[in-house]
């Protein structure tokens, strides 16, 4: 086992989830799919060392498990790629329902190969544009923004997909220099940044 897996392991393990041994055993076919499939679809750097998915992307995606409630949630992961963070946090909490929002067609196609190979209820992979997504009349109590430079365009949007006391969870080493209302804690290095709610 390499080192940023057993880091990762031990994350999980402090998460406080059931079946741990599971959850790393379905983690582990994440990411072969993701191997697999960013040879054809760019769905993470290839600079990215396989060893360090473990704790760049998979470890980084849960960490607002230790803060945010998910359960039960209607979640919404705005610029999905690979899947990072949705799938990572739809694995953990399996009572949320995940939509994954790519403006990459073919990017929504690998999503939605992993999605069925993983075997994942209530998760769902979207080919569109952050500004069309309202007018599908969704909404969410949670939306994920993790890689992706934010621009002021997309506050609008975010805003109106929201649920009366949504949250959007900017995932940003600094804080980006426009407006947002809220700025909340500080956990490990990140600067958890809330719009809305």
């Amino acid at each position: 086992m390499s080192l940023q897996r057993e880091l990762f392991s031990a994350f999980l393990a402090g998460l406080g989830l059931s079946d741990p041994a599971g959850l790393l055993s379905r983690f582990e076919l994440y990411h072969s799919l993701l191997l697999e499939l960013n040879t054809r679809v760019n769905l993470f750097s290839r600079g990215t060392a396989a060893e360090d998915l473990w704790s760049k992307h998979f470890l980084d995606s849960l960490l607002p498990l230790k803060s945010f409630d998910f359960n039960g949630k209607e979640v919404l992961d705005f610029g999905s790629g690979g899947g990072l963070p949705g799938i990572p946090v739809k694995l953990a909490v399996p009572s949320c329902r995940m939509t994954l929002l790519d403006s990459v067609r073919k990017k929504t196609v690998a999503m939605k190969e992993m999605l069925g190979r993983l075997e994942l209820d209530y998760c769902s992979a979207v080919w569109s544009r952050l500004e069309d997504l309202p007018a599908r009349g969704q909404s969410y109590d949670i939306i994920l923004c993790r890689a992706l430079r934010l621009e002021e365009r997309y506050l609008k949007p975010l805003r109106l997909l929201l649920r009366p006391a949504g949250q959007v969870l900017f995932y940003k080493r600094r804080i980006a220099p426009i407006s947002i209302p809220t700025v909340r804690g500080n956990s490990a290095g990140w600067n958890w940044i809330m719009a809305g709610g």
